[in-house]
């Protein structure tokens, strides 16, 4: 009667040590989480362009609020679907093209002149200016220097870019590097952003089956139930 009874006080405490360490294991991988965390956010964020002109920034996972300080309009826009969105980029692109003055050159058809206006005062060569409507695509300053003031002009413009998004983790950190490919343009206004995972998605659990030695009974056995991991490389 003693010894059974010695053993079930014994197989009570086995059950409170093995949750009291259990406990302590999650409460240890928890704490450990953080304070990596918390060192790695002594680097700071920083974002430069490199030997080819291509746009670089290292930065942390963040929440979908932090939008609010940094990009308030792109924040109020994607509000409403923050829960499902988990990872976006926006910039800007800016190219100029300056052709610098062009001389034409008129073709000549016929070598023989004739004359048939009477000019009687000498004509000043003027400059004309033409500028696009304000729009954020595209826009242009034309001028034209002429004698007489053109009836109208055409011009036919073509903007044709290839972007290329890469973003990669490095020590816990995110860099992302933008390239425009050979148009040497000018990227600008980031803004990234990207969702930072919780640290309880960093837990899951299943089915276990463990086998070993019961030290209590006294025998080699099976024990299936329901076991958990953490993931500590995220």
């Amino acid at each position: 009667m003693f010894n059974k009874i010695m053993m079930e006080i014994l197989k009570e405490k086995c059950f409170y040590v093995v949750l009291t360490l259990l406990i302590t294991t999650v409460g240890l991988l928890i704490f450990t989480h953080y304070e990596i965390f918390n060192t790695k956010k002594l680097v700071e964020e920083v974002e430069f362009y490199d030997s080819l002109n291509n746009y670089n920034k290292i930065y942390y996972e963040t929440s979908f609020n932090i939008l609010k300080k940094e990009n308030r309009q792109l924040y109020d826009s994607l509000k409403q679907y923050k829960d499902k969105i988990t990872y976006l980029v926006q910039f800007t692109h800016e190219k100029e093209y300056n052709s610098g003055n062009v001389h034409s050159k008129p073709t000549v058809i016929d070598s023989v002149i004739h004359d048939t206006i009477t000019i009687e005062k000498p004509l000043i060569a003027k400059t004309y200016e033409y500028v696009s409507e304000p729009n954020d695509t595209f826009q242009y300053k034309l001028h034209v220097n002429s004698y007489l003031e053109p009836n109208w002009f055409q011009l036919q413009a073509k903007v044709k870019n290839k972007f290329t998004i890469v973003n990669k983790e490095e020590n816990g950190m995110n860099h992302i590097v933008i390239s425009d490919g050979t148009n040497n343009g000018t990227i600008g206004n980031v803004t990234v952003y990207k969702k930072k995972q919780s640290v309880w998605k960093r837990f899951s659990f299943g089915p276990s089956a463990t086998a070993g030695y019961d030290p209590i009974n006294r025998q080699w056995g099976v024990v299936f139930g329901v076991g958990g991991t953490f993931n500590l490389n995220q």
